[in-house]
Parts: structure tokens; sequence; C-alpha cells
């Protein structure tokens, strides 16, 4: 599995820049923040590639109780990703979780698993620490 260490501020071409986004695509914090600062996210696009970056939802700003979406959601949308990935193998997906506390409520550990759940593409590409949380995942 391919790693990369430290923050992303900038990208090759053939870069893409995965984040977390909101059902409403409003791109106001995180990472969310910087796709859409600096990597193309268009606000108010909730999923998908967008410029440099490829938005998964994680987070429903309508709902109160949080987590707001559901892990088979979440799930869905990596897959969707997975699939986006395979049918682009001249991309480099970068995945900008990392370990530490997440908007959408969820754990870096529960993140890592739902990443884990379908096989990786070997153009997706995940932050050092991050990666051992996968590893943990299918030991």
């Amino acid at each position: 599995m391919k790693t990369y260490k430290g923050e992303i501020t900038h990208l090759e071409p053939n870069q893409i820049f995965v984040f977390g986004s909101n059902t409403q695509g409003r791109h106001s914090l995180g990472a969310a923040l910087i796709a859409r600062t600096k990597f193309g996210a268009i606000y108010g696009q909730s999923d998908g590639l967008q410029g440099q970056s490829y938005a998964i939802i994680t987070k429903d700003l309508t709902k109160y109780n949080h987590p707001s979406i559901s892990r088979e959601q979440i799930e869905y949308q990596i897959k969707n990703l997975y699939q986006f990935a395979q049918k682009n193998q001249d991309k480099e997906f970068l995945i900008v979780y990392k370990i530490g506390k997440n908007l959408n409520h969820y754990s870096s550990q529960e993140m890592a698993d739902m990443f884990s759940s379908s096989d990786i593409p070997e153009n997706v590409i995940f932050e050092e620490g991050f990666s051992e949380l996968l590893k943990k995942f299918k030991e």
C-alpha cells in the first residue's frame, strides 16, 4: 500500500485530493475547505470529482444526531471512489483522512474500517499513520 506523509499543500497534475463532504456541499471546514480553496472543489457540489478533488459524503448538515450519515452510506461512497480510481489508473487518489478528530463524528479507526471494507485499488494512497489503522482492520 502506498502512503504519503504530512499535510498536502500541493498536488501533481495526476493527483486527486479525496476529502469528506456534506450533503449540501458547503466545503467550509477542515479538508473540505482546503479542497475548495486550493484544489477546485465546487461549493454546492456534495460528491464526486471536482477539479483536482473528489468528495465523499460523510455528513448531513440537516440532521442533529451524529454521526448523521450511516456507515453503509459512507461505504457506498467509498466503493464509488474505488470504482472511479480503477477506471482512472493514470491518477493517484490521496485520501486525506488521518488519525485525529473527524468532523463527521466517526473515529479514525471506524473510518479506516470503512475504507478497508472493499478491495483498495493500487492508485489510492493513504496518509502514513492512517494506513496503519487500515492494516489493523485487515489482520
